[in-house]
């Protein structure tokens, strides 16, 4: 017996190099304050806030070399929160560490967080409350020209360029770990060459070790939009981006509906969807359901929603379609016919007698009654003779 254990339970070495891969999480929260206000019994947008923050703080302690994004959609259009384009964050940094200089550079920011949390905690917390109180002072002044309709696919948009800018334009940024393995390698390489013993081993060694790492990256959507105003066509093109780049989308909708919309980008790119009813306990649900790194998901079984409604948008009325036309050309689809006559999408003209047939409705053929079989004595065979 313990021979057979000694050969069960012996440890295997794994030949590749450990790796710990950065990752980009990207949170994009929808704020367009009609949403919001039918849940205010249930949670407020500043708590979501509170709860996305302590999220973004549980990725970047994971690994030093994780990078986050915030991005928001307001009835204005898409903005970032963080990173800030007009902000310098390694000048923030050095002022931080300067002592005397703090002092001087305090700004109302300063109050939002704790003086004792942890810098890059600190930074990324300030820059993301600071931008936000400012979204919320231009809806608050403009509430009468806020728009109905929802900005959420140029936010998308927004974040699959820069995953993009991060993913190829910088492909240098390595991790700790392999810094770490680099480091060693090349120091012991230093020694082996010194000493002229196993010099082409540890070379070798040395050229896997120090690869580039690849960043990995994932999406997260917040919202509590019921209205179907999410326009389908710009939807659909990021999530067909974000399926190529292969980077998920994944889903927390508030609120009393589902977005068949939002279903369709979370199935089609492996992201997780959670219609979440009790909105309470949301940091649970952000530190459960979707902490689960693009790497291993596909060794775990996802969180997510199977059941999915793939019904597709009119071209025209903007609204979900159960039964439409489709335009033979382009494939546009329709739940009303035009009144010109003409596809909206290629302006293809369409046949006049197939428009007339198709104004006229569906005609159900009226079914005649089957006559009844007579006999000889002109008598039907279903009719009971008399006695």
């Amino acid at each position: 017996m313990d021979a057979i254990a000694d050969s069960v339970f012996t440890d295997i070495g794994s030949s590749d190099t450990p790796s710990d891969d950065p990752s980009l999480l990207t949170v994009v929260l929808d704020v367009t304050p009609q949403s919001w206000y039918k849940i205010r019994d249930q949670i407020s947008i500043q708590e979501v806030a509170k709860s996305l923050l302590v999220f973004l703080n549980a990725h970047l302690s994971l690994n030093n070399s994780n990078q986050v994004a915030f991005i928001a959609s307001t009835p204005q259009g898409s903005k970032f929160l963080y990173p800030n384009p007009e902000k310098n964050y390694d000048e923030v940094r050095s002022k931080k560490n300067g002592g005397s200089s703090n002092m001087e550079t305090a700004d109302s920011t300063s109050s939002l967080v704790g003086v004792g949390m942890y810098r890059q905690f600190r930074i990324v917390d300030e820059a993301v409350l600071e931008k936000l109180n400012e979204v919320f002072a231009d809806i608050s002044q403009n509430i009468d020209d806020n728009r109905c309709n929802s900005t959420l696919s140029g936010a998308l948009s927004l974040a699959l360029t820069y995953t993009n800018r991060m993913l190829n334009l910088d492909l240098s940024i390595s991790t700790t770990t392999a810094s770490a393995i680099n480091t060693t390698t090349n120091a012991s390489s230093n020694k082996t060459n010194s000493s002229g013993t196993n010099s082409n081993s540890m070379s070798t060694g040395g050229t896997n070790t120090t690869s580039l790492t690849s960043m990995r990256s994932r999406i997260l959507i917040v919202s509590s939009n019921d209205d179907d105003d999410i326009k389908y066509i710009p939807i659909m093109n990021t999530t067909f981006a974000a399926q190529k780049m292969k980077v998920p989308i994944d889903v927390a909708k508030l609120g009393e509906k589902d977005s068949s919309y939002l279903q369709q980008a979370s199935d089609a790119t492996n992201g997780v969807y959670l219609h979440i009813a009790n909105p309470e306990g949301l940091i649970q649900t952000l530190s459960t359901a979707f902490f689960i790194e693009p790497s291993i998901r596909l060794l775990i079984i996802l969180p997510t929603n199977s059941n999915v409604n793939y019904r597709a948008s009119c071209f025209i009325t903007g609204k979900s379609v159960n039964l439409g036309f489709v335009c033979s050309v382009c494939l546009c689809i329709m739940s009303v016919i035009p009144k010109e006559g003409k596809c909206p999408t290629c302006d293809s003209k369409f046949d006049e007698k197939i428009l007339a047939q198709l104004r006229r409705g569906v005609v159900i053929p009226v079914k005649k009654k089957r006559k009844l079989d007579s006999n000889a004595n002109g008598q039907s065979d279903n009719v009971t003779p008399e006695v």
